[in-house]
């Protein structure tokens, strides 16, 4: 029991180190937010206004502004009510935010039949890129 709390600890804390990478067996929810490297922009849950609904996207993170200046709204057309539910996570591949029904509500929908391990990183250029975390000499692992 121990070791599953640590294990579960370490993930959420990676999330608010500056992690800027999220990783086929992690997700993105509530508070829980990836840094660039250069600390130039974040990438999160976020508020619009006076809604009571978020969205994902990405902001600057070195500009203090508040509220924040969004710079991407992934999911503009369908807003989540709760972030503590919702989750952006890696699904067969793709990028996909699932809303509070686990049901998805955005998606990257690219086609990567060729990629063995897919990671979303966060670049220092504000893009958002989706990519293979092996290099073609590392092995897979099972």
């Amino acid at each position: 029991m121990g070791f599953l709390l640590l294990l579960c600890f370490s993930l959420i804390s990676s999330f608010s180190s500056g992690a800027d990478t999220i990783y086929a067996n992690q997700s993105l929810s509530g508070n829980q937010t990836i840094i660039s490297k250069g600390e130039n922009f974040e990438l999160g849950f976020f508020k619009a206004g006076n809604s009571s609904n978020y969205y994902i996207g990405i902001w600057y993170k070195k500009v203090a502004s508040n509220p924040p200046t969004i710079v991407w709204v992934a999911n503009r057309e369908t807003p989540i009510s709760d972030r503590f539910i919702s989750e952006l996570k890696i699904v067969n591949g793709n990028l996909v935010l699932l809303n509070e029904s686990k049901l998805p509500v955005w998606s990257t929908n690219v086609t990567t039949a060729s990629l063995k391990s897919v990671i979303a990183v966060l670049l220092d250029d504000g893009n958002l890129v989706l990519s293979d975390r092996l290099k073609p000499d590392e092995p897979v692992e099972e």
